[in-house]
């Protein structure tokens, strides 16, 4: 089996879909995989290239404006006369993120890629819909970190004492099961998807979110733009000032 694993994010570094991606490839074993970035124009005639000997493309994409990025719009237009004229026959299967909490909200994207199989003559697979994106990449390079630094302790703990405290053992589970529970929808919609595709079977859309309750989620959010922004040069009376109107 050949498998196209395509990263649609415009984003040059970085991005929550690189990050699924990349997490995607891991239930995978054993599978012919092939990475591709599909970030601008200069991509599309690379990934067209490799369409005819694929059995199943997994199309990792951010929702913008409740839809697909117009870049991938446009790729998909011409993905379509492609793929009839090469005669492609792969199977389509894709995972939208988006900044909301709601991971329905990726609904219309996984509609519209349907919507394009069905008129370039390809086989839709299903999608897998992740609400809180973003909140789930910044847990994957933050838990990471912290798991770090605790088996780092741990190691020094040993090398000194030649036993590791049970405090440090506790705090190692803490953090694993609590970054497996924030991302447990996510993992179950993941494995259920690469299921699908080493099967080569059709999944019915399903939908996930970051497993915070919203309120919360929120008050995160807002504070985490606030930050972003700062880093990049905007203040905060810039963000909270009202846009003017004119009338011609």
């Amino acid at each position: 089996m050949n498998l196209l694993i395509l990263n649609a994010s415009p984003k040059k570094k970085g991005g929550a879909s690189r990050f699924f991606s990349r997490l995607f490839r891991l239930f995978l074993p054993g599978t012919r995989k092939k990475v591709v970035s599909l970030s601008s124009r200069q991509d599309f005639q690379k990934v067209l290239g490799l369409f005819p000997d694929m059995d199943a493309v997994c199309l990792f994409v951010p929702l913008y404006v409740d839809g697909l990025p117009s870049h991938v719009v446009e790729f998909l237009n011409q993905a379509e006369s492609y793929c009839k004229s090469h005669s492609c026959r792969f199977r389509l299967y894709a995972l939208s993120n988006n900044g909301f909490v709601e991971g329905k909200q990726n609904r219309p994207a996984l509609h519209m890629l349907q919507a394009w199989c069905e008129r370039a003559g390809i086989s839709w697979g299903g999608g897998s819909g992740v609400g809180g994106g973003v909140m789930l990449q910044v847990l994957g390079i933050v838990y990471p970190i912290l798991v770090g630094v605790i088996l780092l302790q741990m190691a020094l703990a040993f090398f000194t004492t030649s036993t590791v405290p049970s405090e440090l053992w506790c705090s190692l589970a803490i953090q694993i099961c609590t970054w497996l529970f924030l991302n447990s929808g996510m993992l179950f919609c993941m494995a259920r998807l690469s299921a699908a595709v080493r099967g080569r079977k059709p999944l019915a859309n399903q939908f996930t979110r970051v497993m915070i309750p919203s309120f919360l989620f929120i008050s995160i959010a807002n504070i985490f733009m606030i930050l972003s922004s700062l880093f990049q040069g905007r203040f905060l009376f810039a963000l909270l000032k009202r846009d003017k109107w004119y009338n011609d």
